[in-house]
């Protein structure tokens, strides 16, 4: 995914994820200095104050781990900043950064099973190389929201929706 002129990318992820920090930041009629010192987790630890306005202006290909520290400081789940305006079931809500990049390895590894595909062939349809796909299927690394806008959109899913969707609905045609 590459950035346009004002440096932002067309990833859904990103538009959610700023949409919601700055109805936050509103809601809460902070400037985005005092926002930011929200994500600060104890003195110099958390987010830096450039990752978070970098991060609210859709320059920055934030990743999980980021994403959930943002969730714990707001009180509201990964998946509320991840899929907008959609609705999701109960259950997404719960979902952790690591239980998120399992949720990922699973789809990966049955879309490559269901469309019988060699690794090369998985990782040229996903746009990463071998190694990335090998540490997506094994949910390892830190994942960020380009990549994951990227697979969804690699598979033919609805990018901000298609991690928090039941295994059933899933199954689409390719």
């Amino acid at each position: 995914m590459l950035p346009n002129e004002a440096g932002e990318v067309n990833n859904p992820l990103r538009d959610n994820i700023a949409s919601f920090l700055e109805t936050a930041r509103r809601r809460r009629k902070l400037r985005h200095q005092q926002m930011a010192g929200l994500f600060k987790t104890s003195l110099g630890q958390g987010l830096a104050y450039r990752t978070y306005i970098r991060t609210a202006k859709k320059r920055n290909n934030v990743t999980l781990r980021t994403i959930e520290q943002m969730a714990q400081a707001l009180q509201v789940s990964i998946a509320t900043l991840l899929v907008g305006c959609a609705e999701v079931e109960p259950w997404a809500h719960k979902l952790t950064e690591k239980s998120i990049r399992a949720r990922l390895a699973e789809i990966i590894i049955s879309e490559r099973e269901r469309r019988n595909l060699l690794l090369y062939q998985m990782a040229e349809l996903l746009g990463v190389s071998e190694i990335t796909l090998n540490k997506l299927a094994d949910a390892d690394g830190n994942v960020s929201v380009d990549t994951i806008a990227a697979i969804g959109e690699a598979l033919g899913r609805d990018p901000a929706t298609f991690l928090f969707e039941d295994s059933d609905s899933q199954h689409q045609p390719a």
